[in-house]
């Protein structure tokens, strides 16, 4: 899933949640996700894939999510499922910046082989 949703991100003129997800990482800490989150590190998106399999009925790759106020992120209005996918990109994208200060350009397009464990459950 993760190799989807990067390829998603970096298509010109593709809508949907992922798109959107991609927006919000720029809003929370200032960088794009490419190429500052494109395949960074081993298990930083493995948080945001367990909250998305926990929506089931959902398609988190192209239901659309984001509503933005005064560069705020808002998951309202919509679907159920909507507001759900919302909700999980926003914790990511809020983990993202919260975590800022240990952040390292290393692990940039790290390699899934140089990973050492599994992520861990959900």
């Amino acid at each position: 899933m993760r190799t989807l949703w990067i390829v998603a991100v970096l298509l010109v003129g593709v809508e949907g949640s992922l798109v959107e997800f991609g927006r919000m990482i720029k809003e929370e800490t200032g960088e794009k996700t490419f190429p500052s989150y494109t395949f960074y590190g081993c298990y930083s998106a493995a948080m945001h894939d367990c909250c998305y399999g926990k929506v089931t009925g959902c398609d988190p790759k192209i239901d659309p999510t984001l509503q933005q106020g005064n560069g705020v992120i808002v998951c309202g209005g919509g679907t159920w499922c909507k507001k759900q996918i919302c909700e999980c990109d926003k914790a990511a994208a809020t983990c993202l910046r919260d975590n800022l200060d240990t952040y390292n350009k290393e692990y940039q397009f790290y390699e899934d082989f140089r990973c050492k464990e599994g992520p861990k459950k959900c």
